[in-house]
């Protein structure tokens, strides 16, 4: 049985779109204020690197990737949000993300917002790509 009030949920998404398009889009830090529409208000590129403007404040913003295997890391501020890209064929891909539960968050409010939002906002994603 799965324990859904965990503290952390892995979703994932297929997106009918090449390997390298997908990759490309997803390593661009901008992009996150695109597809991340609950989460990224904004994306900032200062001297330092980039600034995610969230709902509860800015954090660095620095994304860890490797088109070889896959690797799609976000790193916001003191935490690192795991993604991974899988190529299904020539244009399909299942991109995979696993979202921690922050400190404080209620049950309800992970179950019900949380959690809705991430499936949202990867659906979001999806249409974004394959355009």
């Amino acid at each position: 049985m799965i324990d859904m009030t965990s503290t952390s949920t892995t979703q994932n998404i297929h997106i009918r779109s090449s390997y390298d398009k997908v990759f490309d889009y997803l390593q661009q830090p901008v992009n996150q204020r695109e597809w991340a529409i609950h989460f990224v208000k904004d994306v900032k590129e200062g001297p330092d690197g980039y600034i995610a403007v969230l709902p509860f404040g800015e954090l660095p913003l620095k994304m860890h990737s490797d088109k070889t295997t896959g690797i799609l890391d976000m790193e916001l501020g003191q935490s690192r949000i795991p993604t991974r890209l899988i190529s299904k064929g020539p244009n399909e891909c299942l991109y995979i993300f696993t979202l921690f539960r922050p400190e404080g968050i209620s049950d309800m409010e992970w179950l019900q917002v949380a959690i809705p939002n991430l499936r949202e906002e990867l659906f979001s994603l999806k249409q974004i790509l394959e355009r």
